[in-house]
Formats: C-alpha cells, structure tokens, sequence
C-alpha cells in the first residue's frame, strides 16, 4: 500500500503575495492586483483580510485605462466618426455598449494611443474589442495595430451578436497616437455598431477580459468566489492577497498524509490548510495562539489523489507535512 516516508519542510516561508489594486465587491469575478509575477491558475489565492480562498482561470493585464467608455479622452475619433454612450446591453450584461458610427472614409473610427502603454521593441501586444451591429444586419469593420514603425490590419464583419475580435503585432517601435483603430472597411460605406470592453496587453492571444475605470490593471480573472467554504467578501484596495503554489508531493502522483507540525509566529490563532490539486481542500488545521503543533494522522492517514498543495496560512513561521507515496483501487504511485 505505501513505500517510504517522505517529509516536506518549509522553515521560511516563501509565498506569491501581492495587494489588491482597487477595492473590490462581493461579486464581480475578476481581482484586480498590483503584481501578477509568479501567480499560477492551477492554485487558489486568499485574500488574507477576509480568508476568502479564490481560484481563477486565467491571469490579465488590460493597459487600456477607460475600457468601457468610449467617450473618455484616450480615444480619438477619426474622419466624422462619432460615439454615442450606453445604447446597448453589453456582453456583461449591463447598459454599457457605445454606438460608433463611422463614415464612408477608409480610416474612419476610433483610436487608442499606444506611445504610454510601455511597450518596447521585441513586445508582443495583442488587442481586443466586443463588437455587434447596430442594424442587426452584417458590417465588415477592421482593427489596425501600429507601433510607429509599421502596422497590422486584420479584417471582421460585426453581426447581430457580440462577438471579441483581436489583432497581434510584435512591434519594432514604441507605439503611436493612433496605434489602436477600429475603423471602416475598405469597402467603405458608413457603418454603425456597438463596441464594448477594449483591452490591449504583452500577450500573443486575448486574455480573459479584465474592466478598466480610470487605471490600467493586472488581474485574477474568471475567478471563482469564495472556493473551499469560505464567503465571498468586499474587500480594500492594498489589502493582502497570498497564493502558495508549492507542491509537497507529485502532482499527479496520489500520497498519503501522514502527520503534520506547525509552528505558529505568536500574532495569534494560527491555520494551515492542505488542497488538491484541484484546489478542493482535504485537511485544514486550526491552532491556537503561540502553540506549537504536531497531529499524527490515523493508521489510514488522509489520502491526496492528485498530490498535496498548501493552499491557506495564517500567522504561521513554519511547517513539516509528512507523506508517503499511496497506491489503491483507481490510483497508480
């Protein structure tokens, strides 16, 4: 059934923490974050002022500060192209889509400048946009991306649903007043559409998308909310946010848990919980204040099919996770 012990020790502990960047609600599905380095999907986060334990699926960036109104500043009409506010019901839900009505010039629209998004030569950028005709009936539109140097242009028909169109350029520059347009066709014409939701970041692909208001932001996002029993909260922006992406065993490989010892830093009443990979909690441990710890497990201990993660700590300095390699019926060691 079993095969040699094995220990896991993390004296000092090493975590992925960042603050949040904006306060946040009990709903919305997205965490906007000061730092997004070293943040995995495959592990939940807590959000350590309210110890509501989150996952998401995939991690933003969106350097577009105004991405919802299409009549703040950072967007330039071109060639008779005019905006309209809150015409539509947005891909969100809410009445938020922008009507653009563009003139039978080529490059009539609307544009973002790119020269203070931070973009360097070598940078691969991609950007998007929610679009729908107005009419119902099909309006072939482009996206223009341009970095000073040269451009891509991409062609798309807007239809009677939303839809997320994108372009990728690597750029040899640093971005131009225009760099972003979503312009007329060649085919010309005046056309009228809805556009929601512009987002522009350093990926080779659309992230999920990630609402600005004023700011451009990095972001957990398609997050799931109060994972593990916990309670999705309101929280504050600078508030802690800590994710402990370190497997303690294969992650594929079923083990074991044997015994656990905690050592607690003194600030108060300490807690470690164990996950699975799939982040679906399997042994959470409450400790009382300034108290070392130490729980042996039962003979059975307590089995982790997909491998062991730390996935909650609270005012703990150190911890040893004991664990042995587990083979039964449905699992392989």
């Amino acid at each position: 059934m079993g095969s040699a012990n094995t220990q896991a020790t993390r004296s000092t502990l090493q975590s992925v923490d960042t603050t949040l960047s904006e306060n946040i609600t009990a709903t919305q599905n997205y965490i906007p974050v000061a730092s997004i380095t070293n943040f995995s999907t495959s592990v939940v986060a807590e959000i350590e002022s309210t110890n509501e334990v989150v996952s998401f699926a995939d991690i933003s960036e969106n350097q577009i500060t105004a991405s919802e109104n299409l009549g703040s500043a950072i967007y330039g009409l071109l060639s008779s192209a005019t905006v309209t506010d809150a015409q539509a019901t947005s891909p969100a839900g809410t009445n938020t889509a922008w009507q653009l009505d563009i003139a039978t010039a080529n490059n009539s629209g609307i544009a973002v400048d790119t020269r203070s998004k931070g973009f360097g030569v070598g940078d691969v950028v991609t950007a998007s946009v929610f679009i729908k005709s107005v009419s119902g009936a099909n309006q072939d539109v482009r996206l223009l991306l341009s970095d000073g140097t040269g451009s891509t242009l991409t062609s798309h028909t807007a239809t009677s649903e939303w839809q997320r169109i994108s372009i990728t350029r690597t750029f040899a520059g640093t971005g131009t007043a225009n760099g972003l347009q979503l312009r007329n066709a060649l085919a010309g014409g005046t056309k009228s559409i809805y556009a929601w939701g512009f987002q522009i970041e350093k990926l080779g692909s659309p992230s999920t998308y990630l609402p600005t208001d004023g700011t451009a932001l990095f972001g957990l996002t398609a997050v799931t909310r109060g994972v593990n029993g916990t309670t999705a909260q309101a929280a504050s922006s600078g508030d802690s946010i800590q994710q402990l992406p370190y497997v303690l065993g294969s992650l594929d490989m079923p083990v074991r848990l044997r015994a656990i010892s905690v050592s607690p830093d003194g600030t108060g009443n300490a807690r470690l919980t164990l996950c699975d990979s799939n982040g679906d909690t399997l042994c959470d441990v409450d400790i009382p204040n300034a108290k070392s710890y130490t729980l042996n497990m039962p003979e059975d201990g307590i089995i982790f099919p997909n491998g062991v993660f730390v996935s909650n700590t609270d005012n703990i300095t150190a911890y040893t996770v004991y664990t042995e390699k587990y083979s039964g019926i449905g699992l392989t060691s």
